[in-house]
């Protein structure tokens, strides 16, 4: 006997010992298929817009104020896998033994590893702080702010604010003032630079 029906001819009785097989086979097939397309879908990454140049956004008033007697302010702009930012480092010279430096970026986040680009900018604003320093959380500035400082008096401030999909970075050294002025000077120029995006 070879398991055929009356009537049945062999193409038809292979077809029916083997139907629960083949479908089997069909539904593996298209669900390995749709998690490929889910996966690649949410992977995808995504570049933001780059920002615009930062330095124009900083009035030559405020430079005056926080970096006295500062040289030319310079730009820079920088590319991640997720994020572009744009920087203006201003500087004074270090010929009178003072040091006093401004340097800002302005990071747009994009979307990237099946996160979205105000979760990818939290998880950036997280990350800015370092582990083993004191980590201060302001209100006011943005959705979430904070700043974390070097060591000594005179050590660089280090301030992140996030607003959105949009980091605001500000790192402020002043040897002529205190820790809190150099504070507040770090808040001021994330205020201006808020302000104008």
């Amino acid at each position: 006997m070879n398991g055929r029906l009356s009537g049945e001819s062999g193409r038809q009785a292979w077809w029916r010992r083997h139907r629960r097989t083949v479908a089997g086979i069909a539904c593996c097939g298209i669900a390995v298929g749709l998690l490929t397309g889910y996966q690649r879908g949410g992977l995808a990454q995504v570049l933001p817009p780059a920002p615009a140049a930062v330095c124009p956004l900083l009035r030559p008033e405020l430079l005056a104020l926080l970096v006295p007697g500062h040289g030319t302010a310079t730009q820079d702009t920088d590319r991640d896998d997720e994020t572009l930012s744009a920087w203006c480092v201003v500087e004074r010279p270090k010929d009178d033994g003072e040091d006093a430096s401004l340097v800002v970026g302005v990071i747009n986040v994009g979307r990237a590893a099946g996160a979205d680009p105000a979760a990818r900018a939290h998880r950036h604003f997280v990350g800015s702080f370092v582990l083993n320093r004191d980590r201060f959380l302001l209100d006011g500035l943005g959705d979430e702010a904070g700043y974390w400082s070097e060591l000594g008096p005179a050590g660089r401030l280090y301030l992140t604010v996030r607003a959105g999909t949009r980091l605001v970075h500000v790192q402020y050294r002043n040897t002529m003032v205190g820790p809190e002025r150099s504070r507040e000077a770090a808040v001021l120029a994330a205020r201006e630079v808020l302000a104008k995006l």
